[in-house]
């Protein structure tokens, strides 16, 4: 029997759990805005994600809750949290929506914590033409289509 999990997963859009408190998050959300695409923005600051939710994001990025935490945003020595279960962490994430630094982008069974705001783009199609092509090293871009459900902008002829 298939386990069904508390979180909705849809496979035409993306949910982005953030932090409005920290640079990734924001800099995350900023690309989203610009995509013509669905999503759902959940920022930590505003609204709390459950316990059960938070266990479910951590099993399937196939991590241990405390590894979704940057340690280095914490008040206290990080030796001393070597002791700390799942519950401790918990605590935390509820108590401080910053300590979570990188957000996690769900699209369909896909979950990714995300580093660099850029990786968001990972998730869609977005198409990169032409990007290692250059007049410097005698190719010219490719700069037509190659992909499906690309919004390029219209060119006048």
């Amino acid at each position: 029997m298939k386990e069904m999990g508390v979180i909705a997963r849809d496979e035409k859009q993306l949910t982005l759990i953030y932090s409005s408190n920290t640079r990734v998050g924001t800099h995350t959300l900023s690309y989203l805005t610009g995509i013509d695409e669905r999503y759902l923005a959940i920022d930590l600051a505003k609204t709390k994600v459950s316990d059960t939710q938070w266990a479910e994001i951590a099993d399937s990025l196939g991590v241990k809750i405390g590894d979704l935490v940057d340690k280095r945003t914490l008040d206290i020595d990080v030796q001393s949290t070597a002791e700390f279960d799942s519950n401790d962490w918990l605590k935390i994430i509820q108590k401080n929506d910053s300590v979570i630094s990188r957000p996690i982008a769900i699209k369909g069974k896909r979950t990714k914590q995300i580093g660099n705001p850029t990786e968001i783009m990972e998730f869609f199609e977005v198409d990169s033409a032409g990007l290692e092509q250059s007049p410097s090293n005698d190719t010219q871009p490719d700069i037509e289509r190659t992909t499906e459900k690309e919004n390029f902008i219209e060119k006048d002829n």
